[in-house]
């Protein structure tokens, strides 16, 4: 065989364990050694895949690598079998796989596959050879010096299912030319789990199978996706099925129901068979109709990206519903409005509760206002009478004239009454019933007559005047005790103000515009500097001159009163000439 080896056509040669040549063909090239052996840079990875292909040859085993020269437009592959065990002879054989005029297709396919991320692959059944394209490789994640064979390829299918899948696949294919596309999982080189779509065919000769081909593309990526899609999609549906909240699915434009749960059957009255041809707007009050049906147009036109809120719906009995709703879009792959999708709970009841809660927030706040008020007249007020009857009791002890003892004693008496009427008050103010609602419509020249006659004693005692000038017969709509306080305060503050340098006085007027009661109260104190304690001048504990009974009580009092009535209340006021207060009531409710 060595000698008939320089006969034979084709390129040859056969060298010992240390690849000496001892034979070759007459094609065969001398360089051809030394290129594979040498240490150039150029050559380094090919030397790796000769030094490891000749190895296996001289251990017995067939191998191959392959060699691409692009400069030239080709592909060989190099053969390498052991002839001969002692002394050990390999026979290299050199085998052109693409010439020129196909190496441009064959570049062009596997260039088009790496953009598509798609590998080929070829088994010759002949030969017993696979090919893998750099894409197949990568997606195995092999080193670039794995040699593939038939029964390792298989083996990269998951074992089990997938593995018994893709055989039974091939084996069909060689039985009968059935091509095969499926989705399989992998297990790659470096132990990783991939899914891949493998397809494949087979190729005949006279009837026989002689080759295999197909492509593999790593499509785990979408898979994932799949995965995920199909697990949102099982939540979504248990969620709609099981939650209480009502839900729709709602065909774009018509609005008509597509699915519905059964909370929002239950909600409606309907059962599943017969929303099946209604619309959204069937179930719209008529009042609300032109709103809710211009929400969704512009939902649908993309103008706004929600509707959320509290609307009306009609059951199929006509009952109407508070429901608290919320409606988006789902859009398609495309971005184009696919469904809409509507959430609706009954908040009905919740409302009710609701203003409930509001309505005891409300009596509670009355409640304290009240207390407070409370305080206020205990503290304040009767602390004005007490010092009025300590004041004439002083008046009636230094007295010694008769006549004037006998004035001093009935004004006692009317301070007396005056704090008697003050105490029944009280009792109206810590009333659970008294509201706004309990105003009167009351004479203000005698709550004015009867403030004046409380503090007579601190009147005389601080030469102070007072000018009414109120209508006779001027009704104010207030309630007792407020209008009594509020009197009290205005009063004594403006005595307890007052220029000691000059005579003071207060002067009270009335006036009714337009539905309301305008009450002014003016005096010529001491005045308050608006521009520093302007925004003060009602606050909680707020003085504005040092005075040792000042608590900063009576002006917060009398705005609280005074807005409890629904009224208001103002200030105008210069330093050194004194202050006005206007106070403004309702004529009636």
């Amino acid at each position: 065989m060595i000698d008939a080896i320089r006969e034979m056509p084709g390129v040859f040669a056969i060298v010992d364990k240390n690849l000496a040549v001892i034979s070759h063909s007459k094609e065969w090239d001398a360089a051809l050694l030394t290129a594979f052996t040498s240490l150039s840079e150029n050559s380094g990875m090919l030397r790796v895949k000769f030094d490891r292909a000749f190895k296996k040859a001289t251990l017995g085993e067939n191998s191959y690598f392959i060699e691409d020269l692009p400069h030239k437009q080709t592909r060989y592959k190099y053969k390498f079998s052991r002839i001969d065990e002692d002394p050990c002879l390999v026979m290299i054989q050199q085998v052109l796989l693409t010439r020129p005029k196909d190496y441009r297709k064959e570049l062009l396919l596997q260039e088009t596959n790496k953009v598509a991320d798609i590998g080929f692959w070829e088994y010759n059944i002949v030969t017993d050879q696979i090919y893998w394209s750099e894409v197949t490789r990568k997606i195995h994640e092999v080193p670039e010096d794995y040699v593939p064979n038939l029964e390792d390829g298989v083996n990269f299918y998951k074992e089990g299912e997938n593995r018994e899948r893709i055989t039974r696949a091939v084996q069909r294919g060689v039985e009968t030319g059935e091509p095969w596309n499926g989705d399989f999982a992998i297990v790659t080189y470096t132990g990783k789990e991939i899914f891949v779509n493998a397809r494949g065919k087979a190729e005949f000769e006279e009837g026989k199978c002689v080759r295999l081909v197909g492509t593999f593309q790593d499509i785990t990526e979408r898979v994932n996706r799949s995965l995920k899609l199909k697990s949102s999609e099982e939540q979504f549906r248990l969620a709609f099925e099981n939650s209480p909240i009502g839900f729709l699915i709602l065909k774009v434009e018509e609005l008509q129901v597509l699915r519905s749960n059964e909370a929002f059957q239950e909600l409606i009255k309907y059962d599943e068979e017969q929303l099946r041809d209604r619309k959204l707007t069937d179930f719209f009050t008529s009042e609300d109709f032109d709103r809710y049906h211009l929400k969704f147009q512009n939902l649908l036109q993309g103008k706004i990206s929600k509707i959320e809120g509290e609307y009306f719906f009609k059951d199929s009995f006509g009952d109407i519903l508070t429901c608290s709703m919320f409606a988006s879009m789902i859009y398609d792959a495309n971005g184009q409005p696919k469904e809409l999708i509507v959430q609706i709970q009954d908040v009905t009841e919740l409302k009710k509760k609701r203003e409930e809660v509001d309505r005891f927030v409300e009596v509670t706040t009355d409640q304290n206002t009240r207390l407070i008020n409370f305080a206020h007249i205990v503290s304040h007020n009767l602390r004005s009478h007490t010092s009025n009857i300590s004041m004439l009791l002083n008046f009636l002890k230094a007295e010694e004239d008769e006549g004037e003892r006998e004035v001093q004693l009935d004004m006692l008496n009317q301070a007396s009454d005056m704090l008697n009427e003050t105490i029944d008050h009280l009792n109206e103010v810590v009333s659970v019933d008294i509201d706004v609602k309990d105003k009167e419509e009351l004479d203000l020249n005698g709550y004015i007559n009867n403030a004046e006659r409380s503090l007579r004693g601190l009147i005389v005692n601080a030469n102070f005047k007072v000018y009414n000038q109120v209508p006779e017969g001027f009704k104010v709509y207030a309630v007792p005790a407020y209008i009594e306080s509020i009197l009290l305060n205005l009063f004594t503050n403006a005595i307890k103000y007052r220029d000691p340098k000059k005579k003071s006085w207060l002067q009270i007027s009335a006036d009714s515009k337009k539905g309301y009661t305008i009450l002014s109260v003016s005096d010529n104190g001491l005045g308050i500097d608006l521009k520093r304690y302007g925004d003060r001048v009602f606050g909680l504990y707020k003085t504005f001159h040092k005075h040792s009974d000042a608590r900063g009580l009576g002006l917060y009092m009398t705005q609280s009163q005074v807005q409890v009535m629904g009224g208001s209340i103002d200030v105008k006021s210069k330093v050194g000439e004194g202050t006005t207060f206007i106070i403004k009531l309702h004529e009636k409710d």
